[in-house]
């Protein structure tokens, strides 16, 4: 009631019937705001990478089952035969190599729509997607980042299509022509050198992405060599990209971070939202739709965070403190319950009082 105006809530139940009575679309104008204002204070301008946005695109699991099912369903025969049910959901964010922070935008479910009859996938709600998003933000050009899975000509013609670029991860699994020319063509190279660790990069211009295609693309293939005390050297291939960006020996550096960038939608987003506190693998609800619904809200949750954490110095200084997002949000919660605050900064000033023991905050 002090904290957020709430007088009454309706019980489990009658929370799952409301949710699933939301169509998803009304979340849309939500996610579009929080960036709104994010740019309104000139926050937004630090994702900005070389006049464009990173935008990087990924799939996750939220709900598994072999006994729960609805027609949404994803189904999955196992190797012993028990039909796997699932739900899952296409998840963009903005993100940067030199931002911690990423910013999530309005997520695509990957969900069956005509019953048994016909499976949904991945790619197929990538497309259903990425026009949603520029209807969204029509004026932010963006630079699309994902795994193997998305570098296809068809989706790259779709991306091309409308001036925007990719930053795709590829493996020898899914591109042999594209690996087999890259071992004997020419290539251009650059180091990075930080401290005992070189960053060295080799790309390949104008190599054919299949044989079934016309198109061709721009490779990168950077390798960390690592020093160790007594001299001695490691080398491992920190990945192979392709991309639509120019790239010479003053680009290729900042490419290559970038690039490097996607595995933040695993670390800081997926990780984050199911194993620090948010709980999103949790059954929230599966009847009616809602669970797409409440994915979204504690989707929400995390963004309205990660907004604090990027602009708010009286979070930033209670995240530093507690040190994990678990911790925090622990320690929080066990005070909500014990004692009554006027508002939710006159919680966080007590939280901060309460741990003046800890080392001195620098913001």
């Amino acid at each position: 009631e002090t904290q957020f105006g709430v007088i009454k809530t309706p019980k489990d139940n009658q929370m799952r019937a409301l949710m699933g009575q939301i169509a998803v679309d009304q979340f849309r104008p939500v996610f579009k705001d929080y960036q709104t204002r994010l740019q309104r204070s000139k926050h937004l301008a630090k994702y900005q990478f070389q006049g464009k946005y990173l935008a990087a695109l990924d799939a996750t699991t939220y709900y598994q089952s072999d006994s729960v099912s609805c027609s949404c369903c994803l189904t999955r025969e196992k190797r012993n035969g028990i039909i796997e049910y699932s739900h899952k959901v296409v998840q963009p964010i903005i993100c940067h190599p030199d931002q911690k922070q990423i910013l999530p935008m309005m997520p695509e479910a990957i969900t069956n729509t005509d019953g048994k009859k016909k499976q949904d996938c991945e790619i197929n709600a990538a497309k259903r997607l990425l026009p949603k998003l520029r209807a969204q933000h029509p004026r932010m050009p963006f630079i699309w980042l994902a795994d193997s899975l998305y570098a296809t000509a068809p989706f790259i013609t779709e991306i091309k299509k409308h001036q925007e670029d990719y930053l795709f991860r590829v493996k020898q699994g899914d591109h042999f022509i594209l690996f087999n020319h890259i071992e004997t063509a020419a290539y251009e190279s650059h180091k990075s050198i930080q401290g005992r660790t070189t960053l060295a990069m080799r790309w390949y211009k104008d190599v054919p992405l299949n044989d079934s295609s016309n198109m061709t693309t721009t490779v990168i293939k950077a390798f960390v060599i690592n020093i160790d005390r007594k001299g001695n050297k490691t080398s491992t291939i920190a990945g192979i990209w392709i991309t639509s960006l120019e790239i010479n020996a003053s680009t290729v550096t900042s490419i290559t971070r970038a690039a490097r960038a996607r595995w933040k939608i695993e670390n800081e987003c997926f990780n984050t939202v199911k194993n620090q506190g948010y709980n999103l693998t949790h059954n929230w609800g599966h009847v009616n739709g809602e669970s797409f619904n409440f994915y979204i809200l504690v989707m929400l949750g995390f963004y309205l965070h990660q907004i604090l954490e990027l602009t708010d110095v009286l979070f930033q200084q209670c995240r530093q403190v507690a040190r994990t997002h678990h911790a925090l949000w622990f320690d929080l919660t066990a005070l909500f319950r014990w004692f009554i605050f006027d508002s939710w900064e006159h919680m966080l000033c007590f939280f901060l009082k309460e741990n003046e023991h800890s080392p001195p905050i620098v913001i």
